[in-house]
């Protein structure tokens, strides 16, 4: 080789960056440049008695890629492949390795060159890249999820079907963490456990003031700064967790409660669970002003349907309900063979009353006798008005003797009430009643109705103050 050439080629193999190693057919090591030693920290005499994998490969590097290696090497073929490596300091890198098998010009197999470039930069880039890529895959997916959680939550029409869809929802959402969703009580001194998911324990109720979050008013993340204080509803539990205040109409109604348990502390380090965590955050928030969205849309249904529904004097059902409840009722009795009654009620001399004490006085009767009527009937059975002194009450289950019973028994306790308006002592208040029932007087509501309200007439034509039964019973009047 000319000296010109043999002292370009002697700075190139003296400068270059790439680690170049020669082995023998016998994969000994007979020659590594300096790039070698300057990547590695590895010179020849590292290898006496070794093979290049016994000192390069990294207890991480991919044993398929090493078999890769060694089959070319008894192949004698060339191969470029990527590889982790691990320098004589103990540190990992990646290098993108070229194999080539050299021959003389015989042809005969006689060392094999192995030249290492070090992309460990590139890879982190593209690790980074990667975890780019599947971070935004992973909020893309969350985004999918809400809108579906969303438009899920906005369809519930009771509290029931938003508790269910709230369930199913946070466990597909935020699978990691278990949770409670607390509603104020009516009085507003506790909140009620409404449902919960996970295998956490959970209790019934909580006071305001155990949390911090309702008593700061403000969302709580504990587990991830380092001045915090657990809240009293979850003292004991080392656990991160979220509580995150409920808010409807301006209103904090209540609590979602998410704690991450499931994390192996002994095998995640801290600082990696304050991260997911962290991450997590967001998505909580979201949940809760979803939820909280939701809660407002279902109470404001509420609302409106018990405008449609109520009766605005007294708060009883009206016609409206009366008809399609009755309907609903009829049908189940229908299809499962049971009773059910109707008794219609009709405050006696209403007119004269009203004429003779004034509205006020009318209006305060009406409510007074709704009153009575819900007392009277409970459970099953419920009362409406359906226009003017005229009431009614849907008695499921409640055979026509059962409801001809409860009647009687209203009668007789209104007959007794003691009533006054504006400092005045009104009179004695009595109604009567007619009762009806299926299947023996029909099994339509209008048919019902009517016999029911026939029923009624007739009481009235013997003297008020009683009830009488679709099947001509002798009346009963209260004394």
């Amino acid at each position: 080789m000319p000296n010109a050439t043999r002292h370009f080629a002697d700075l190139v193999l003296e400068h270059t960056t790439d680690a170049i190693l020669f082995t023998d057919p016998d994969d000994t090591v007979v020659w590594v440049n300096e790039g070698f030693v300057r990547m590695y920290g590895y010179r020849l005499g590292d290898f006496a008695g070794k093979r290049p994998e016994d000192l390069l490969n990294a207890p991480d590097t991919d044993p398929a890629v090493t078999a890769q290696v060694l089959r070319a090497l008894r192949e004698r073929r060339p191969l470029q492949v990527e590889l982790l490596n691990m320098r004589k300091s103990g540190n990992p890198v990646w290098v993108e390795k070229k194999l080539i098998p050299l021959f003389d010009a015989t042809g005969r197999h006689i060392h094999n060159m192995s030249i290492s470039r070090d992309i460990t930069e590139r890879k982190a880039m593209e690790a980074n890249a990667l975890e780019m890529t599947e971070a935004e895959a992973h909020r893309q997916h969350e985004r999918r999820l809400l809108s579906q959680i969303s438009e899920w939550l906005y369809s519930a029409k009771s509290l029931d079907e938003l508790l269910m869809v709230v369930k199913k929802s946070m466990q597909t959402l935020l699978p990691e963490a278990e949770g409670q969703l607390y509603i104020y009580s009516n009085l507003r001194d506790t909140l009620e456990l409404a449902t919960r998911w996970g295998d956490g324990q959970a209790h019934d109720h909580i006071g305001a003031e155990d949390c911090w979050a309702l008593r700061r008013g403000r969302a709580y993340a504990f587990g991830t700064k380092a001045i915090e204080f657990a809240c009293s509803h979850v003292a004991g539990e080392e656990a991160p967790y979220f509580c995150l205040p409920i808010i409807a109409h301006g209103q904090t109604i209540g609590l979602l409660h998410l704690c991450f348990s499931a994390f192996d502390r002994s095998m995640v380090s801290r600082e990696s669970i304050q991260t997911f965590v962290q991450q997590r955050w967001q998505v909580g928030l979201l949940c809760a002003e979803q939820i909280s969205l939701a809660v407002a849309n279902v109470q404001l249904r509420h609302e409106l349907q018990d405008q449609s529904m109520r009766d605005p004097l007294t708060n009883l059902w009206n016609r409206r309900w009366f008809m399609e409840a009755s309907q609903r009722e009829l049908n189940r009795a229908r299809s499962t063979a049971g009773a059910l009654s109707i008794v219609s009620f009709d405050v006696d001399h209403f007119k004269t009353f009203n004429d003779a004490h004034g509205h006020d006085a009318g209006d305060h009767v009406l409510r007074e006798v709704a009153m009575l009527l819900d007392v009277q009937f409970t459970g099953a059975c419920a009362p409406a008005r359906i226009g003017g002194e005229e009431f009614v009450a849907l008695c499921p289950g409640l055979s026509l003797a059962d409801a001809t019973r409860a009647a009687e028994r209203f009668i007789e306790s209104l007959a007794v009430l003691e009533l006054a308006h504006g400092g005045t002592v009104l009179p004695r208040i009595t109604a009567s009643a007619g009762v009806a029932a299926f299947p023996e007087d029909g099994d339509k509501v209008d048919r019902l109705m009517k016999v029911a309200d026939e029923a009624l007439y007739r009481a009235k034509e013997q003297g008020r103050n009683r009830v009488i039964a679709s099947n001509h019973s002798a009346p009963r009047k209260v004394a």
